[in-house]
């Protein structure tokens, strides 16, 4: 019964992350940290993860399609681009991070950089219009600045975990979502 039946059902959960909602490609879980009865909530994050912190603390936010809803592939070049009056700083009180984990294990991608993520601290250059872009593909793209690029190794699908340390509107009220990731090569 649980092959059968509970791991599909567990798989068509996953995409919005138990009852969350998915909006640009990015799934926001509808709990985080306090499941209250939300067994399937509870028990996808401790398939995925130790725990979650609760919502005033960090909201965490998976990307695993692009803009055409196909699965992240780290065979591709995908880009992520904030405009001016939506960078992700504006959403976080203390900082923001995005990283991304294999698909199976939710494990950091391994890379020859050791860099497994990207965030307000990593020195990120903004656009000359003042968006924000990043980039996640196996070798530099050469117009990314080293700082907005994060290695994601051939070979394999992966997810991004976008996360807002302790979020403010938008983030926190659940109206906002990151943009969608857009596939280049």
């Amino acid at each position: 019964m649980i092959r059968s039946h509970a791991f599909a059902d567990i798989g068509k959960a996953s995409a919005r992350i138990g009852h969350g909602t998915v909006q640009n490609g990015w799934a926001r879980p509808g709990v985080v940290g306090e499941y209250g009865l939300d067994y399937l909530a509870r028990m996808m994050v401790n398939n995925g993860g130790i725990w979650a912190n609760i919502k005033p603390e960090v909201l965490y936010y998976r990307g695993s399609v692009d803009q055409a809803g196909a699965d992240l592939s780290s065979d591709n070049v995908y880009t992520l681009t904030f405009p001016k009056d939506g960078l992700p700083a504006q959403y976080a009180t203390f900082f923001w991070s995005v990283i991304a984990v294999d698909s199976h294990r939710f494990r950091v991608l391994p890379n020859p950089l050791n860099k497994y993520l990207i965030n307000n601290q990593s020195g990120v250059q903004y656009n000359p219009d003042g968006s924000l872009t990043l980039y996640f593909a196996d070798q530099k793209p050469a117009d990314a600045p080293d700082a907005n690029w994060l290695p994601t190794p051939k070979g394999q699908k992966y997810r991004l975990t976008f996360r807002f340390y302790r979020p403010t509107e938008g983030v926190a009220n659940g109206t906002y979502y990151p943009p969608a990731l857009i596939k280049t090569k």
